[in-house]
C-alpha cells in the first residue's frame, strides 16, 4: 500500500524524542525524508497519544494484547509499550497506550516501510496490535575484555531500539579492566602503555544513558565483586589487606579487610550516582578460591551498600547463596547443565598449582543447580540468561559460507559447545524457567556477550547477528514464533544492520 510520495513522509504528533528517532531511523535505514505534519496537511503519519485502548466515548476497547509481565527496569516503571498501526492509502495511524507504546510502533513501522525506484514509499496494508511479553528485554555487554569506544556503544544501542529491547546491562569492571572513571580511587582508570584512554569518563557515561534513555534503552551497570578483581588489586594492591589470595591471577574481595569493604562502598556509590534507573548490578559471579563463609559475608556487605545508595540489586545467581536477595531484587541465571565438566580432565592440561582452584571451580558449577530454586522459595525474580542458548560469544557450529569459516573458529569462546543459530533460537523462556524450579518468577530475558576473542567492532557484529535477533523475539513476540517464520523475517534484517554500521561482516541471517 502506498502511504507516501517522492521519497518523504510527514509525521504528526509524536512526542519529540519519538519524531527525532523515527526521522533519523526513516532515513538511516531507506533514505526517507520524514517532515513535520501541519494542521490540515495530507498527514501520512499520524500518531494519536494514549489514544489506543480507549474509545471516543471514553469506553474501554477490547484488544488482543495481554499486558506484560516481569520487572521494570525502567526509571519510571508501569510505561504500557502495547500500540497499534493502521495502514491505508496514503496514510498510517499510530496509536499507543503510552509516549512509550507509541515510540514502539513507530519502530514496528520503520521496518516495514520500503521506497521504490519511483521514490514512493510502501508499507503492506492493515492493521496491527502488538506488546511486549517480558517487560525486561536486555543485552549485556562486556566492554571490559574488549573496550568500545562510546561511539561504538551507542551504534549498539540503535541496535537494541530497533529490536525493541529495553536494557543495555554494561559489564564494566573485571580483571582486566576497570572502565568507568573514579574519582574516588583515580587510579583504577589509566592510560594504557602507548597513552590510550580505555575507559569513559563520568561524563561519557551521563551522555551514553542519555543517548539511551531517548531510545527508551535503560543503561543497568555493573560493578563485579568481590572476585573478578584484579585490575583494582593491580591499581590499589592495599586492597589485600592481611589477607593473601591462593594464587596470585585469583584475588578477591575479603569482607574482614575494611578498606576492601570502604573500596566497595565508594565505587558502589559512584555507580549508583550516575545511575538514574532502579537497578545496579554487582556481579557476584565465580568467586573462586574464596572461602563460602567469606563470600556470602561480602555479599551481603555489597548488598547493603546498593539499597544504602538507593538501588535495587542484580546479581549473577551465585549471588543466591549468601542468603539476602529479595522480591526487590533479581538474580541472573547463566550456569546450565552444559557447564558440567571433568575436573580431573581438566587438570590434565593445566599446571598443577592451579588444581586446587580447578576443584573449587567444579565445586562452584557441581551446587549451581540449586541457586534458583533457592531464590525462588524467597519470591526472587529470575532473569533468563541461559549461556547455552543466549550467549553470543558461544561459537557457531557451522560457517554460512567458505569465507567465513576462519572467522567461525576464531570468534567465541572455545570451551564453549558450539550451536547453530536455529540451535540458539530453540528454546521458550517459560519453559526453561518451569525446569528450574516450580514457581520461578520471570523477570526477563537477556542476552549476553563477552569480549575474550574480540579484536574489533566488526567481530562483535558477527558474534551479535543473526542471533541476537533471535533473542529480541523470544522476548517481546507474546505468540509462538517458528523457526521458519523467524528465519523468513531475519531475511530482511541485514540491509538495516549495514545501515546502523554492524558493516558487511555479520553472518548472514539466512544460516541455520
Amino acid at each position: 500500500m502506498r502511504v507516501g510520495r517522492e521519497g518523504r513522509l510527514t509525521l504528526a504528533g509524536a512526542e519529540p524524542a519519538a519524531h527525532d528517532w523515527f526521522a533519523w531511523a526513516a532515513w538511516t535505514l531507506h533514505g526517507l525524508r520524514v517532515e513535520p505534519g501541519r494542521a490540515g496537511a495530507d498527514v501520512s503519519v499520524r500518531v494519536d497519544g494514549d489514544r489506543w485502548r480507549t474509545g471516543g466515548d471514553g469506553s474501554s476497547e477490547k484488544t488482543g494484547v495481554d499486558p506484560v509481565t516481569g520487572v521494570d527496569p525502567r526509571p519510571v516503571p508501569g510505561t504500557d509499550e502495547r500500540h497499534r498501526i493502521g495502514i491505508e492509502e496514503g496514510r498510517v495511524a499510530v496509536s499507543g497506550a503510552s509516549g512509550e507504546g507509541a515510540f514502539r510502533a513507530l519502530t514496528s513501522l520503520v521496518q516495514l516501510l520500503s521506497m521504490d525506484a519511483q521514490g514512493d514509499v510502501w508499507a503492506p496494508s492493515g492493521t496491527l496490535e502488538d506488546g511486549p511479553r517480558y517487560a525486561w528485554r536486555g543485552l549485556s555487554l562486556d566492554v571490559v575484555r574488549h573496550f568500545l569506544t562510546a561511539a561504538e556503544v551507542t551504534r549498539v544501542i540503535d541496535l537494541l531500539a530497533l529490536h525493541k529491547f529495553n536494557v543495555l546491562h554494561l559489564h564494566l569492571t573485571d580483571g582486566e579492566g576497570w572502565r568507568l572513571e573514579s574519582r574516588r580511587w583515580p587510579r583504577l582508570t589509566r592510560p594504557t602503555p602507548d597513552g590510550e584512554r580505555e575507559y569513559y569518563t563520568q561524563e561519557e557515561f551521563v551522555d551514553l544513558v542519555e543517548y539511551a534513555a531517548l531510545r527508551h534503552v535503560t543503561v543497568v551497570p555493573e560493578v563485579d565483586l568481590p572476585g573478578h578483581t584484579g585490575a583494582a588489586f593491580d591499581a590499589y594492591p592495599e586492597l589485600h589487606g592481611h589477607v593473601r589470595p591462593p594464587h596470585p591471577r585469583v584475588r578477591f574481595l575479603h569482607p574482614e579487610v575494611e578498606v576492601a569493604r570502604t573500596f566497595a562502598r565508594d565505587v558502589i556509590d559512584e555507580f549508583a550516582e550516575l545511575t538514574p534507573g532502579p537497578f545496579l548490578h554487582l556481579g557476584g559471579d565465580e568467586p573462586f578460591g574464596m572461602g563460602h563463609g567469606d563470600y556470602v559475608e561480602f555479599v551481603r556487605h555489597a548488598h547493603r551498600y546498593v539499597r544504602e545508595a538507593g538501588k535495587r540489586v542484580v546479581g549473577w545467581q551465585e549471588t543466591a547463596r549468601a542468603g539476602v536477595l529479595t522480591g526487590e531484587d533479581v538474580l541472573q541465571y547463566w550456569i546450565g547443565a552444559p557447564d558440567e565438566f571433568d575436573p580431573e580432565a581438566v587438570k590434565a592440561t593445566v599446571p598443577e598449582e592451579f588444581h586446587t582452584l580447578v576443584d573449587q571451580a567444579a565445586e562452584t558449577f557441581r551446587i549451581s543447580p540449586g541457586d534458583v530454586p533457592g531464590a525462588a522459595e524467597s519470591g526472587v525474580p529470575v532473569l533468563l540468561s541461559p549461556n547455552s542458548l543466549v550467549y553470543l560469544d558461544r561459537p557457531y557450529a557451522d560457517a554460512a559460507d567458505p569465507g567465513q569459516e576462519a572467522d567461525r573458529v576464531r570468534l567465541g569462546l572455545p570451551s564453549y559447545e558450539p550451536v547453530t543459530v536455529a540451535g540458539a533460537f530453540d528454546w521458550e523462556p517459560g519453559q526453561t524457567a518451569r525446569s528450574l524450579a516450580p514457581g520461578v518468577t520471570v523477570a526477563g530475558v537477556e542476552a549476553a556477550v563477552w569480549g575474550e576473542t574480540l579484536t574489533g567492532f566488526d567481530d562483535l557484529a558477527f558474534l551479535l547477528l543473526p542471533r541476537l535477533a533471535g533473542v529480541a523475539e523470544k522476548a517481546w513476540t507474546q505468540a509462538s514464533t517458528t523457526w521458519e517464520e523467524h528465519s523468513a523475517r531475519l531475511a530482511g534484517y541485514g540491509r538495516f544492520w549495514s545501515a546502523l554500521g554492524f558493516g558487511a561482516r555479520f553472518r548472514p541471517a539466512e544460516a541455520g
